[in-house]
């Protein structure tokens, strides 16, 4: 036995003294003395499998020596030990396998080409993948390191994301204990201080985070769907869990650990959420259905009769919204059918703060770069939230001069969601309305709504806001809209009086308010009451105001409180027949090579100034769902009263319009210097920008 021993003694002895005359790996003598060694002892442990023979203890004994000699032996790697890095990350010795992520490491912080050519390399990053599925902490913890190190440049960050490794980092992400433990934490104490368990889960979550923020959006929704669902169960908890601890300074050595940023795991969230299948969200047909009625000619009366020009009240018998998915969906989604305070917690838990996206706003890319520091901050006070009322109903004015009057100041920062809660009910029970903004990307049903209705419509988006209202109460003040909305009744019942809108033109977006004149009497307006389930069409322009104070036996003896959801159909300035005029022109110009383009165009601009039509909502892009017969008949009368409208326009531009009043008009706006009069040209350009992109 003590011969043995000594055997196996002397046998490591030799084996120290062939890798101490192992010369630097960037001499011309790498490929003769240690490549062989390297692919020999590598080789002999691939076949016998075992981890711990004297071939596996050379080849990590070299491995060691090469992180040992100075950094410049490390730029560039020889290429042959390039091309065996990927069988020795895959070596089942965890040694190897973990110093081979080392020198992947050392060799990237060494020199970034060397880095990116080490991420580019489809080998290492498979052999990568394949050590984040090892039973050792310490390989997993080298390749996480080695990842950082590789993604020091934003193509090394690009090349690892696009590969094998992300799938398996997300996979281990899902698997690891500590990880899992963090997220379903209920403690709101801080991790014990560095402990191996709490730094290998701060090293997979920066890791994670690294990678999906990296990955191209088109490569995230290639991922299979499970997977990515489970990593944002879990991704998002410890996001929670995270800002839950933000505040605690006895967390601060905890957190320095933690190198992702919240709003860095905010933007993973996001990116992973992007193209995943909303489960049980209703079809655009269904939405239509439940909506304007169950037929195709429904939507198409709607359009024909009411849209822009006058509101319209949809009754709902109790037995048909009970059978509605749609009306289901919903509510479900606000906890409704129980008291308000439940019902403002589902409203406002988890509330982050959700930034404007700009209608210019060419691709998600370019929207991530412009808010990335800020997404997943709190919510903001008017930004996405509002607690209002309108006090002395009774004694307002003709003129509609009664303001609102607002629970908390504007811009206000709700760090602490557990307080904000409380002073919502607070607020609630002294007669304040809650109004949440934003809904479109705070609900996956309401979203899936939303977004059916913008197919509808032909439109680019649809937003929603919900509305809590408390008994005999007001929330917003008397207003007009400069989008159509259409209010659906959730919950109780509300009574809404509407007035015409007297100005021949429709208000558009971004346009400042005009004060509300002093012709709108009580009894010049219409009254209508909401019950639960009801919805109401009501244009951009109509003055309007609401009410809990039904009073009669019109209530609804189920609440008397009422909770209802708008959807607001904003029609962008291309999406109007101006618009839609100015890019037809703007094409055909540019397919015919004229000089004057620019005043054909400009031409329109000046009609457009003092004749109604302009302002309407083009339609040529909406979608009536499946094809049928009876949806091809209605869909070709619905587009060839598009195109008679289209006609009538040019005819206009044609007849009414001169080149020489278009030249004094451009004229005029050079010499006073008003920027203002060619605005709608930089919109114009960036939509046919966008349209020569697609």
């Amino acid at each position: 036995m003590n011969r043995n021993r000594k055997r196996r003694k002397r046998k490591r002895r030799g084996d120290e003294r062939a890798a101490a005359c192992v010369p630097s790996p960037s001499s011309a003598s790498f490929d003769r003395d240690v490549f062989p060694v390297l692919l020999a002892a590598v080789r002999t442990t691939r076949q016998t499998g075992s981890s711990s023979s004297p071939p596996a203890a050379l080849a990590a004994r070299l491995l060691r020596r090469v992180l040992s000699r100075s950094p410049q032996t490390l730029s560039p790697l020889p290429r042959s030990l390039v091309a065996l890095l990927p069988l020795l990350l895959s070596s089942s010795c965890s040694s190897v396998a973990a110093l081979s992520c080392e020198v992947l490491g050392a060799a990237a912080l060494r020199s970034m080409e060397t880095g990116e050519m080490l991420a580019s390399d489809t080998g290492i990053a498979s052999g990568l993948a394949r050590t984040l599925g090892s039973r050792s902490q310490r390989v997993i913890e080298a390749a996480c390191n080695s990842i950082l190190d590789l993604s020091a440049s934003s193509v090394g960050r690009e090349r690892l994301a696009g590969s094998p490794v992300l799938p398996r980092t997300l996979h281990l992400f899902c698997q690891v204990e500590s990880v899992y433990g963090f997220a379903h934490s209920r403690s709101i104490e801080c991790p014990e201080s560095p402990t191996e368990a709490n730094k290998i889960l701060c090293l997979i979550i920066d890791t994670v985070v690294l990678l999906v923020n990296s990955c191209k959006i088109d490569n995230l929704q290639n991922l299979h769907q499970e997977l990515v669902r489970n990593v944002l169960s879990l991704l998002y908890k410890i996001w929670k869990r995270t800002q839950l601890l933000r505040s605690s300074t006895d967390c601060n050595k905890w957190k320095n650990k933690l190198q992702s940023k919240e709003y860095e795991m905010s933007e993973a969230i996001f990116r992973l959420s992007i193209g995943l299948a909303s489960p049980a969200c209703p079809e655009p047909d269904v939405v239509r259905e439940s909506i304007f009625g169950q037929t195709v000619s429904d939507f198409e009366t709607f359009v024909l009769a009411y849209w822009e020009k006058s509101p319209n009240l949809y009754r709902r018998k109790q037995s048909t919204q009970k059978g509605s998915p749609v009306f289901a969906a919903l509510h479900s989604t606000f906890n409704l059918g129980t008291a308000p305070d439940p019902i403002i917690e589902s409203l406002i838990k988890g509330l982050v703060s959700c930034p404007a996206i700009a209608s210019d706003e060419l691709g998600i890319n370019s929207f991530l770069h412009e808010v990335h520091d800020s997404l997943g901050d709190s919510a903001k006070y008017r930004q996405d939230i509002r607690v209002m009322r309108t006090q002395d109903p009774n004694d307002q004015t003709s003129s509609g001069c009664v303001t609102e009057e607002h629970f908390f100041d504007d811009g206000t920062v709700f760090i602490d969601e557990d307080a904000f809660i409380e002073k919502c009910k607070h607020a609630f029970k002294n007669g304040y309305s809650i109004a949440l903004r934003g809904m479109e990307f705070r609900s996956e049903k309401v979203a899936a709504i939303a977004s059916a209705l913008a197919d509808l419509f032909g439109q680019p988006s649809v937003g929603a806001n919900i509305y809590f209202s408390p008994a005999r109460s007001q929330g917003l003040a008397r207003h007009y809209d400069d989008h159509c909305v259409l209010v659906w009744q959730l919950l109780g019942s509300k009574k809404w009086m509407i007035w015409p809108n007297q100005k021949p033109f429709l208000p558009r977006l971004y346009e400042p308010f005009d004060p509300l004149d002093g012709t709108l009497y009580e009894n010049s307006g219409r009254v209508e009451v909401l019950l639960e389930g009801d919805m109401m069409y009501i244009p951009r322009g109509y003055v309007h105001e609401a009410r809990t104070d039904v009073g009669g036996s019109e209530v609804n003896a189920y609440a008397d409180y009422s909770l209802h959801l708008t959807l607001a159909i904003e029609v962008e300035p291309p999406f109007e027949w101006e618009g839609f005029a100015h890019i037809a022109l703007h094409c055909w110009t540019e397919k015919q090579q004229l000089r004057d383009s620019q005043l054909v165009e400009f031409k329109g601009k000046l009609l457009s100034d003092s004749d109604p039509i302009f302002r309407k909502a083009c339609m040529v892009a909406a979608k009536f769902g499946p094809s049928s017969s009876c949806t091809t008949t209605h869909l070709k009368a619905f587009r060839s009263n598009q195109r008679s409208t289209f006609d009538e326009i040019l005819r206009k531009i044609d007849q009414n319009c001169s080149i020489k009043e278009a030249l004094k008009r451009i004229t005029l706006a050079v010499k006073e210097r008003d920027d203002e009069a060619f605005q709608w040209m930089s919109w114009l350009r960036t939509t046919c920008l966008s349209k020569e992109l697609t």
